[in-house]
């Protein structure tokens, strides 16, 4: 409630105008990268906005987006005046403003802000807010970045309406969204137009609360002098439903009517053990209390733990689970189509390569193209990089045919269509061993698989939990963690886990017994994305 009652009270004129920046302020530690742009899969919601605004039910041509992305490149002077040469390369402000449709939407932003605090936890030094000011420049936060680009493109500042978030990718917000979602009529992800929600609803004020609201409520705060009163709402939906993700939010801030009733009085505090209180007589599920909780993580622990047991079982010749079936180099012709390419990893992986050679003692190096054999498997597809002289799959793009399934169908199918349409070999386990038993003279000695840029919103919220927990996102070598431990069986139920556990449930009698253990770290800590995952099964 804290933000709505802060923007109810600068409507009545009841708070301080925020510090109004100007176009020197953006030269002051920022490069400006301006770019026309296309914005793939907004052409539903531009429409819809086009035909409020009375500008006709179009898309945006090219010449009316404005891409712009201001990226810490340049020493500036502080709110102190101090100069700073040490930047935050990685914060950046990437928003795409479309004055004609009074729309800006932002795509990516990292802030100068969280920059300095990960970097202040990854070195273990104590900071107030104060050090922090210090480190980044004045127009720092994106409601000011927002309204201060406004205000040089568009020719009528007051006249921004509407506010889209390109994907969310914070866990809290994801967290919320997801739970908003599950209350709904469709108990999930729904397409555009979504779910909407005025702020004088829970779910509103739940999602203004979040990382991707709170920059709309500082806005609407700050500028309530240029904006005028508005009476905001917010849709939230999904790109793609059946796959239960890509999340976005569409705010609009629609301009009050000189008839509206006025804003409602705003409520005296509430203490947090008397909203508790209220919330356990009501029986109700608050969104706040979610907020905070935001990953299903008991879920994963016990799904986990329960792989973990069949695991151990398997080694012991006491479980017989799954597909034990051997698929031969024929299976792959019987509904894929199998392609052979020599290429190089990215980047991303050489540290990681580097341990492993050290590891399996043939030199601290890089594999040869010649060693590198990447394949994919398309229909769905299974990209994966075979590197059999390091021992080493890495998984680094997938999409399994059943959610392929699910997906082209719009959700609209049944379990027993889905098992009569899916090919004999389509588990990515089952693909993995295959494979490998192609590729390498000996299967038995795999020993690395590595899941790069991993994008399941529940793979990525867990390994943000863990790495927030240990001080940050950190490169590699990341943290390990051996599944016997409470985080490792969280990683082995994600999805990107499951396929390891399967792969070691099924084919225990051919790998052998095996002690795994598992890595996470980030390709791009500064930037806080890439997450990568490796999984070491040493032998025992």
């Amino acid at each position: 409630m804290d933000s709505t009652n802060k923007i109810l009270a600068a409507f009545q004129g009841n708070s301080v105008p925020g510090r109004e920046f100007s176009p020197e302020d953006i030269e002051n530690g920022w490069v400006k990268d301006d770019d026309n742009a296309v914005l793939p899969d907004w052409e539903t919601p531009l429409k819809a906005i086009g035909k409020i605004i009375g500008i006709g039910e179009r898309d945006p041509t090219k010449d009316e987006i404005s891409l712009i992305d201001l990226l810490q490149r340049k020493p500036f002077k502080n709110a102190n005046g101090d100069q700073i040469n040490d930047l935050e390369r990685a914060a950046h402000h990437e928003l795409a403003y479309i004055p004609s449709f009074n729309t800006i939407i932002i795509i990516n932003v990292v802030s100068p802000t969280n920059q300095v605090q990960t970097r202040f936890k990854k070195e273990k030094q104590k900071y107030t807010q104060a050090d922090i000011l210090k480190r980044i420049p004045p127009l720092n936060r994106v409601s000011d970045v927002m309204w201060t680009v406004w205000s040089t493109v568009s020719k009528s500042p007051n006249s921004l309406r509407y506010i889209g978030i390109d994907q969310v990718t914070n866990s809290d917000t994801l967290g919320i969204m997801k739970t908003i979602f599950e209350k709904g009529e469709a108990k999930g992800p729904i397409k555009w137009p979504g779910l909407k929600f005025g702020l004088d609803t829970e779910e509103g004020q739940a999602l203004l609360a979040t990382p991707s609201g709170l920059a709309i409520a500082w806005l609407m705060i700050d500028r309530a002098g240029k904006l005028g009163k508005r009476i905001p709402t917010v849709s939230i939906y999904s790109v793609y439903p059946e796959m239960g993700g890509y999340y976005r939010m569409l705010w609009d801030l629609q301009p009050s009517s000189p008839t509206s009733a006025a804003p409602p009085a705003t409520p005296r505090p509430t203490s947090r053990s008397k909203i508790a209180a209220q919330t356990k007589r009501s029986g109700r599920r608050s969104l706040h209390v979610l907020h905070k909780r935001v990953l299903d993580y008991e879920t994963a622990k016990c799904k986990g733990k329960a792989l973990y047991n069949n695991i151990n079982a398997a080694f012991q010749g006491k479980a017989s689970l799954g597909s034990v079936y051997e698929f031969s180099a024929q299976s792959l012709e019987n509904g894929w189509r199998y392609e052979d390419e020599v290429e190089e990893l990215d980047d991303t992986w050489n540290e990681a390569l580097k341990m492993i050679s050290r590891t399996l003692r043939i030199g601290d190096r890089l594999p040869t193209e010649a060693e590198s054999l990447p394949d994919e498997m398309t229909g769905g597809f299974y990209d994966v990089a075979y590197i059999p002289s390091f021992l080493t799959i890495i998984a680094t793009d997938t999409q399994s045919p059943r959610n392929q399934l699910i997906f082209n169908s719009r959700g609209d199918i049944t379990e027993a269509e889905i098992q009569r349409r899916l090919p004999p070999l389509h588990r990515l386990s089952d693909v993995i061993w295959t494979i490998w038993n192609i590729n390498s003279r000996s299967p038995n000695d795999l020993r690395y698989i590595g899941r790069s840029n991993v994008l399941d919103e529940g793979a990525v919220a867990i390994m943000g939990r863990f790495f927030d927990d240990r001080g940050g996102i950190t490169g590699w070598p990341g943290y390990t963690y051996g599944i016997d431990t409470e985080e490792g069986q969280a990683l082995l139920a994600t999805p990107n886990g499951v396929a390891i556990a399967w792969l070691l449930i099924d084919r225990a009698g051919r790998l052998g017994r095996r002690r795994p253990k598992v890595t996470i770290w980030s390709a791009f800590p500064d930037a806080g994305r890439g997450f990568h995952m490796l999984w070491d099964l040493e032998p025992i």
